[in-house]
């Protein structure tokens, strides 16, 4: 029998004690995800990343024509090429863990003139009586005169018609420049909240904010749910290809939203009610998913989105759990692949404000450059692709516990590892660091081969122990089955210093592509700005040993924590900015690389590291 014509359901157990029915015409992966059990699915469910491993502990599994299947060699089964043929004892499921976006930059938030979007005054009314009778429209207006052309919302108007006959003194009222959108009985002039959100393809960061103070009061970090559906955008979009699909990604972010708000609010002592207003930056296609808006035009050319800019809505629309009145603004995107977490990111490090030439680069799941300063800007995405976040590795993990972050190669290797766990993967920064690694120690050439088992044997012996070859390809062990979390090696493999390659090099030649475009060279540039979580990680020589960033002057080079993040919540701070941030994604000049001429033959050429290391 067909697997997808069975509505049955059976019941599976995790971790000893979640248990939840799950139908057998659905992958294990598909029901675990909707079941908020959130494993590693880099290849979006394809069966090829090897990421979403569980081991039964009782129960079959089977394909999807119903015949039981055997697990791998080490135990193991990929969760989405298995549907549940019978009830199921899961062993410990092994969940994606959060990484860090980093910090958001204080120097820079401090920086920011408090003017925000939405105000609280305090008000005593006068209200109407037998011999002065107008209506409670007209008695706030009175309360408010001189500013003729000041309104009131409909459901402001709703709610002082309940307030009204209770004859408070004092009645707060919830302003947007002109426009009263709220009133609240009594004095609650003093809670005044707002949240900004970092929508990241992999981590969403949501940062609580007193608007009255201007300051950040929490902060808590998710991984995106949408990463069961696939690591990158590419692979976001393609699961979101019919109209059920997308409701399924659109809920899925939504839900991970008020998460955040919940948990926010519970660190700060801070009511739902009392936030009244949203930002968002994430990229263009993050931004559609939100929004329920198709993406599929992202893919086809010419590349564009359905959106650039929306104006402000109720954030009620989007089903967040906050004051019914709050406010949701998208921020701006520029490009199809360039959103507006690059110009949150823009506002976060003033640099459309500065003079000197600047180089951002934010280097996450997606990786986005911009050059330039307030006088003119160019912004171009690269396909960085998730190796940054270990998704395309064979070991690869995020910036969470147990990852290898730190390599140091003498005689032998040593690592250092998050929150110093037992050894469960490598992640962005720490294979960086090995890369260089192998090139000092004379493990692998500029080319990026291992060199030749001659060359090798001349290696110290508990290096040359760590080479081995695993389905004709070879691999450098860092840690070994017996001394790991997950009982495999940890290696770096052939096909791993490839992926890495690969993206070192979209980054430099999109670098030197908008260097070219700008008319400027290396020795120009006055600062480099590296933002984001791997970029605050990063160390520095290794990144500049294998010709990640360009050579410059080490002090010229500075981590700038969740650049996207600061932006965010300076635009919840003030309206100049948010009017900054329209402008920028006007004005910032959009260089499509892979049309550029000469960007074939650079991108060739920097695919080999520095030699000299």
């Amino acid at each position: 029998m067909d697997q997808k014509n069975s509505l049955s359901d059976v019941e599976v157990t995790v971790n000893g004690t979640r248990k939840f029915a799950v139908p057998t015409h659905e992958t294990l992966l598909s029901s675990l995800t909707k079941a908020g059990i959130m494993l590693e699915a880099a290849c979006g469910g394809q069966g090829f990343c090897g990421k979403c491993r569980i081991r039964l502990l009782s129960g079959q599994v089977v394909d999807q024509q119903g015949s039981p299947l055997k697990p791998g060699q080490d135990g193991w089964y990929l969760a989405c090429q298995v549907y549940p043929g019978e009830d199921l004892v899961l062993e410990r499921a092994i969940q994606v863990s959060v990484s860090s976006k980093g910090e958001i930059s204080d120097p820079f938030l401090e920086q920011a003139d408090l003017l925000p979007p939405l105000k609280k005054v305090l008000i005593r009314p006068v209200y109407p009586s037998l011999e002065n009778n107008y209506s409670l429209q007209e008695m706030i207006r009175q309360v408010f005169a001189g500013e003729e052309d000041i309104s009131i919302e409909l459901r402001a108007v709703q709610e002082l018609a309940l307030i009204a006959p209770q004859k408070f003194e004092e009645i707060t009222v919830l302003r947007s420049f002109k426009q009263i959108i709220g009133f609240e009985p009594g004095d609650t002039s003093s809670t005044l909240y707002g949240v900004a959100f970092d929508l990241g393809t992999t981590t969403v960061a949501g940062m609580l904010v007193d608007l009255q103070k201007g300051k950040v009061i929490a902060a808590a970090a998710e991984t995106n749910p949408q990463t069961a559906y696939g690591a990158d955008v590419i692979a976001r979009i393609k699961a979101a290809g019919t109209e059920d699909e997308l409701n399924t990604l659109m809920s899925a972010v939504r839900k991970c939203l008020n998460d955040l708000v919940a948990k926010l609010c519970a660190r700060a002592g801070v009511a739902n009610k009392d936030i009244y207003l949203v930002t968002v930056a994430g990229n263009s296609t993050m931004e559609h998913l939100l929004m329920g808006v198709s993406p599929k035009y992202l893919t086809v050319s010419p590349y564009v989105p359905v959106f650039n800019n929306l104006p402000h809505f109720s954030a009620s629309a989007i089903e967040l759990d906050l004051n019914p009145g709050a406010s949701f603004i998208l921020l701006p995107n520029i490009a199809g692949f360039v959103g507006a977490d690059t110009v949150a990111a823009i506002v976060g490090v003033d640099q459309d404000l500065t003079s000197k030439l600047t180089l951002l680069i934010d280097l996450g799941t997606n990786g986005e450059i911009v050059l330039g300063n307030k006088e003119k800007m160019l912004v171009c995405s690269t396909a960085a692709g998730p190796a940054f976040e270990g998704a395309q590795l064979s070991s690869g993990m995020r910036a969470a516990n147990g990852a290898i972050d730190e390599v140091e190669i003498r005689d032998d290797v040593c690592v250092h590892t998050v929150k110093e766990e037992l050894a469960r993967g490598i992640c962005g920064s720490g294979v960086i660091k090995a890369i260089a690694e192998f090139l000092k120690a004379g493990i692998i050439t500029p080319s990026g081969r291992f060199v030749s088992n001659d060359r090798f044997a001349l290696l110290p012996p508990k290096l040359s122990k760590r080479l081995k070859v695993q389905e004709g390809q070879k691999e450098f062990v860092l840690v070994f089955a017996e001394e790991s979390a997950s009982g495999r090696d940890i290696a770096i493999t052939q096909g791993d210093i490839r992926e890495i390659q690969l993206v070192k090099s979209s980054i430099f030649t999109g670098i030197e592509t908008l260097m070219e475009n700008y008319g400027v060279m290396f020795k120009d540039i006055e600062q480099v700005l590296l933002a984001g979580a791997f970029g605050n990680n990063l160390n520095l020589d290794s990144a500049l040993a294998i010709g990640l960033l360009p050579s410059a002057e080490r002090k010229k080079i500075l981590p700038v924590g969740n650049a996207a993040g600061t932006g965010a919540v300076k635009a919840l701070l003030s309206v100049d900015i948010l009017e900054r941030c329209r402008s920028i994604a006007q004005r910032a000049q959009f260089v499509e690389l892979a049309n550029h001429p000469g960007f074939q033959a650079k991108f060739i050429k920097n695919l080999t590291f520095p030699e000299g290391v």
